[in-house]
């Protein structure tokens, strides 16, 4: 049992932060693919607009805890 919850909690680790960087990516290319026709959807602009705030919250969020959690840990290993 113990194993299995260790596993898990080291594949969310790495797992959600890989998520929300491949999210912002995906919406950072469809953000940029859909300005050049301003003209023909406006609300398809609004959609990825939103879209690529929240992915760049959600992951710099991510990626600061996730690397806080990692210098945290090198700084106590470094003064044991």
């Amino acid at each position: 049992m113990e194993s299995v919850l260790s596993r898990l909690i080291g594949f969310s680790f790495v797992a959600l932060p890989a998520a929300a960087v491949i999210w912002f990516l995906v919406s950072l290319v469809g953000y940029l693919q859909a300005r050049p026709h301003r003209e023909d959807q406006p609300e398809r602009i609004r959609a990825w607009r939103r879209s690529l705030i929240a992915s760049a919250i959600t992951a710099g969020v991510l990626v600061a805890l996730c690397g806080g959690i990692v210098a945290l840990l090198a700084a106590a290993v470094a003064h044991m």
